[in-house]
């Protein structure tokens, strides 16, 4: 899989938008031997005058920026592209900020500190939204999940799942590896009514059952987290 991300990345060019000049720099290190070009921006202003100027293929955008933020700058992109890829970095966040960055159609939210194995992957799975390699999310105990039609398969039969559990799916992935904490899962997968932490338990132990109970990680008293190892 590594190999086919980074030749998925080899002519692509990434805007970079972080105000940490040291983390951009640490970024840009990391990723330069494996893609075309890379520009940078310290705010979401000169990262929007970056976007209009050159042809980007790959948007990471810090979220808490000074001037315009990333959320801002990636609105306004919008505009522009619809389907610019969009990948956020933060290191704490609102719920509120972690809810638009997934209506702005951010194809991952990368928690800092994260790895350049990481980063790579999520940069890939960006890129490759319309890669049959890519959209299959390859789960223990022949578990297969299509990260664009949400459809959980394991082998040839097919899973149902309620919409409900398709977005609980969803934001897990975009934060794999990471804990997202109960608000953000009421917020996101009940944003009508709201939940109970009682009600999300009871959820997603349901959903465990379909699946398998360790894919979903209960971190006691915070929240909940994918994991694939």
């Amino acid at each position: 899989m590594y190999n086919k991300i980074t030749k998925l990345l080899e002519n692509k060019n990434i805007l970079i938008v972080e105000d940490e000049i040291s983390l951009q720099e640490i970024i840009v290190e990391s990723i330069q031997e494996y893609v075309n070009c890379v520009y940078t921006a310290i705010n979401g202003l000169e990262g929007l005058e970056v976007f209009k100027t050159n042809s980007i293929d790959l948007i990471i955008s810090d979220i808490h920026m000074a001037k315009m933020n990333g959320l801002k700058m990636s609105s306004e992109i919008r505009e522009i592209d619809p389907n610019i890829p969009l990948i956020f970095l933060t290191a704490y966040d609102t719920d509120e900020n972690m809810l638009k960055a997934i209506e702005l159609k951010s194809k991952s939210i990368l928690i800092k500190p994260f790895d350049k194995k990481q980063l790579l992957i999520s940069m890939g799975l960006a890129i490759s939204s319309f890669n049959d390699d890519f959209k299959i999310l390859k789960l223990k105990n022949n578990f297969n999940y299509n990260i664009e039609t949400k459809e959980l398969k394991q082998k040839n039969e097919h899973i149902n799942l309620t919409r409900k559990e398709q977005k609980l799916l969803e934001l897990l992935i975009k934060h794999q590896e990471h804990t997202v904490p109960f608000s953000l899962i009421e917020s996101y997968v009940w944003s009508e009514n709201g939940a109970t932490p009682d009600a999300i338990r009871m959820f997603i132990n349901k959903l465990r059952k379909k699946i398998y109970p360790e894919l979903i990680e209960n971190i006691q008293g915070i929240g909940y987290k994918l994991t694939l190892k």
